[in-house]
């Protein structure tokens, strides 16, 4: 009985599998556009001359005439009073040079048996 059941589910996704590959109603071939026209031969006339090519010439910039400042008198600016700031104390390093504070970290560690 299994054996029955199988060979219909085969022969039932055959048939599926030719239904849905049946195409035919679709039309025949593909759909093309018109070809373009064939090209025209027509007259193209000659280019015009080419024109002159420019020329450097020197034109100078116009004069301006900017009228003088008018003198104005400013006095010196005031002194300003300047402190000097107090000198602070640097702790000096020790003789060698090579002995720096450290902060220490103390670990806590736990016998877990």
């Amino acid at each position: 009985m299994y054996k029955d059941q199988m060979k219909f589910l085969v022969v039932a996704v055959a048939f599926l599998a030719c239904a849905s590959a049946d195409v035919s109603h679709l039309g025949s071939g593909y759909n093309y556009q018109a070809p373009a026209p064939a090209p025209v031969n027509t007259y193209v006339p000659p280019a015009p001359a080419p024109a002159p090519a420019p020329v450097n010439t020197y034109i100078p910039p116009a004069p301006v005439s900017i009228p003088a400042p008018a003198p104005v008198y400013q006095p010196a600016p005031a002194p300003v009073q300047y402190s000097a700031p107090s000198l602070e104390e640097i702790e000096q390093p020790s003789a060698d040079g090579y002995r720096y504070k450290t902060v220490r970290r103390r670990v806590y560690r736990r016998n877990r048996l």
